[in-house]
């Protein structure tokens, strides 16, 4: 796989990005997957390369892997800020077509993240499932608004998600965007979601999602083991 990094001018959060990208070899044509890895808190588009081994895990698969950097966003449209959840579910996808031969298909679009990545993986795959199929969280950040009272001194939660009571009522807070996406009635476009991890916040997500029928996992299993399995799938 080749390696590359660059500068974005992006449109939905209207501000330059520097993103990462593994890209399959020159011999490949495609259609190429589409797999977007979200970084955590503090981090940046570097962080997935230097935390796992991440080319390994996508040779040979005819994946297209994008890692962006978003600031501390909490990959949503902030309510002071940038619209970054508009940048991982509309933008990306479309310039990558706009560069390979990339396939159409939700289910060979793929959204994964650590911690903050994590919630952003789901928030992706719940807003808009006919752009992701699948969506992994790794020890995620799932429910945000602990942060209000505990704050993260990287994080201005005002900033990002604006008033607690309005948060709290917003599609952010993830029990509303699984009732939201529910109630839509898009049946036949649910995104599949595997939560890597063992917390309480896991257990819940799972089980909210379970009762609204959209399909879940819940998993302790090696992190890079369950993204190398859905990537092949």
């Amino acid at each position: 796989m080749d390696y590359l990094r660059m500068q974005i001018q992006t449109h939905a959060p209207r501000t330059p990005l520097p993103v990462d990208m593994l890209v399959p070899g020159r011999g490949e044509k495609g259609p190429f997957k589409l797999a977007i890895l979200l970084h955590d808190v503090a981090g940046n588009n570097t962080s997935w390369m230097r935390r796992y081994t991440v080319e390994s895990v996508f040779e040979g698969s005819g994946t297209v892997v994008v890692m962006p950097s978003c600031l501390n966003s909490f990959y949503v449209n902030m309510y002071y800020g940038y619209d970054m959840l508009d940048y991982i579910v509309k933008e990306i996808a479309a310039l990558c077509k706009g560069w390979f031969n990339m396939s159409d298909k939700p289910e060979d679009r793929l959204v994964a993240g650590y911690g903050m990545g994590g919630y952003g993986a789901v928030r992706a795959a719940l807003e808009q499932p006919v752009a992701f199929g699948k969506a992994i969280s790794i020890n995620g950040l799932l429910e945000p608004d602990r942060f209000y009272d505990d704050p993260i001194p990287a994080l201005k939660m005002e900033d990002v998600f604006g008033p607690k009571e309005f948060m709290l009522r917003s599609a952010n807070h993830l029990p509303n965007a699984v009732r939201q996406l529910t109630l839509l009635g898009r049946k036949g476009l649910l995104p599949e979601i595997t939560l890597c991890g063992g917390s309480e916040e896991d257990q819940r997500l799972y089980e909210a999602l379970q009762k609204a029928g959209i399909p879940a996992d819940l998993t302790t299993e090696d992190p890079m083991t369950v993204l190398a399995g859905k990537v092949r799938e």
